[in-house]
């Protein structure tokens, strides 16, 4: 069973985005939380493979992040090759280097989520809006609907927009872009 929690905006922002994440105690007898100083990652053969200190081993393994968005290296749902969960690990961060350098990697090519640096154009089309950005990947182009529906909020600054076929690109910090992006952002939202 995997840990879903979701936040208000308003506890997000309490936390500045290091959100302490209360367990509820309902769901405490159902998932295993894994201890960062027990569990190690490595690679072979392509595969990423967890040992559980004093326990067994996993040959392939897959991390799921639980709070994509506000914990990014916390609350990793564990699945073995089958998909059922191993465990949580609450946060990756306390992991030895080497094991952490293997999640990371994980991660990285598991959420490929381009960062906006810049809106370059932004085009409406009867009911669509074209977007001309650059990433942190290369600049491209996209198709949104209605931008108010499409967009996401996970904490303050931050906006996550949504294409039409369901792809997400990330703006960290919307203060951070340049202003002629923002003025083409604030004209759709």
């Amino acid at each position: 069973m995997h840990f879903h929690f979701h936040l208000s905006r308003e506890r997000a922002s309490e936390g500045g985005g290091n959100v302490s994440l209360p367990l509820p105690s309902e769901l405490s007898q159902d998932f295993r939380l894994l201890e960062p100083e027990k569990v190690r990652f490595r690679w072979e053969g392509g595969r990423l493979q967890m040992l559980l200190e004093g326990e067994e081993e996993w040959r392939e393994i897959t991390l799921v992040r639980l709070f994509p968005l506000s914990e990014p290296e916390g609350w990793l749902s564990v699945l073995d090759r089958e998909g059922k969960e191993i465990g949580i690990l609450t946060d990756a961060r306390r992991l030895a280097p080497e094991s952490l350098a293997c999640v990371r990697e994980e991660l990285r090519r598991r959420y490929l989520v381009p960062q906006i640096l810049r809106i370059l154009a932004c085009r409406e089309k009867y009911e669509w809006v074209e977007w001309t950005v650059e990433t942190d990947r290369g600049r491209t182009t996209f198709l949104t609907r209605r931008l108010r529906e499409q967009v996401q909020q996970p904490l303050p600054r931050r906006l996550v927009l949504v294409d039409v076929e369901g792809n997400r690109y990330d703006i960290p910090d919307v203060e951070a872009l340049p202003p002629e992006s923002r003025r083409w952002l604030e004209e759709q939202i």
